[in-house]
């Protein structure tokens, strides 16, 4: 893949769905089909509701099925076979933040008296880097969608990678921005192969930030660390 931040035309988004379905497709057909001094006899259409009702409920139902093949409708096993086709599993391993240095991905520092609930865990070496954690429906959606997105592309640009972290929050955060280390202040490492995410902490909670982290390999180029920076 190309550099992170190589500029390119702005991402084009998957094809659109179809809308939800019709619930009279059958009796639209047979208003289709009727002679016009027909239509507006009530015992006639009475009789032919009485057998056109029942396609009513099987066209409907078949437009479900249809709907439900595409990702942006699909719902419980329709997602999962889905994410088969993509190789998403539902089930993911999300990073988990420890306690480490200034800088370092995934750290944090100590907690205090005013904030307890603040600062990374310890972690031995027995300890796997992640939580292995199973999807909801709207956040597994989210996560094929970057993974079809991806799919879709020939590079990593910077205007994909806010396209994808944009799509897996559902949301545009108030704060975010990628940049090169040393423009925040980080000293950068050898040939400047680290990137800092900012990203607004007021309305970015811990499970969005893991996501977010889980995704960012999709859109970081090998040899090139990503570390999350909330303001």
């Amino acid at each position: 893949m190309k550099p992170l931040l190589h500029e390119a035309p702005l991402f084009m988004p998957l094809k659109e769905a179809p809308q939800a379905a019709i619930a009279n497709k059958g009796e639209q057909i047979l208003d289709g089909m009727l002679l016009h001094q027909y239509r507006n006899s009530p015992d006639l259409r009475e009789y032919y509701m009485a057998f056109i009702s029942e396609m009513d409920y099987l066209f409907e139902e078949i437009q479900k099925v249809y709907i439900g093949r595409f990702l942006q409708h699909a719902e419980g096993n329709q997602l999962d076979i889905i994410g088969i086709i993509l190789q998403q599993p539902r089930t993911v391993i999300l990073p988990e933040r420890y306690f480490g240095f200034v800088g370092a991905p995934l750290s944090e520092g100590f907690s205090d008296d005013a904030n307890p609930s603040t600062g990374g865990i310890f972690r031995d070496g027995r300890q796997t880097i992640g939580a292995i954690t199973p999807l909801d429906d709207i956040t597994y959606r989210r996560v094929l969608l970057v993974k079809a997105m991806v799919m879709n592309r020939d590079v990593a640009d910077l205007n994909l990678a806010y396209f994808l972290i944009i799509t897996v929050l559902g949301r545009v955060p108030k704060q975010l921005a990628l940049r090169d280390a040393s423009s925040v202040g980080v000293i950068p490492t050898i040939a400047d192969r680290e990137v800092n995410l900012l990203i607004s902490g007021s309305d970015t909670d811990d499970a969005e930030i893991q996501l977010i982290l889980y995704i960012s390999k999709y859109f970081v180029p090998a040899g090139i660390t990503l570390t999350l920076t909330e303001v």
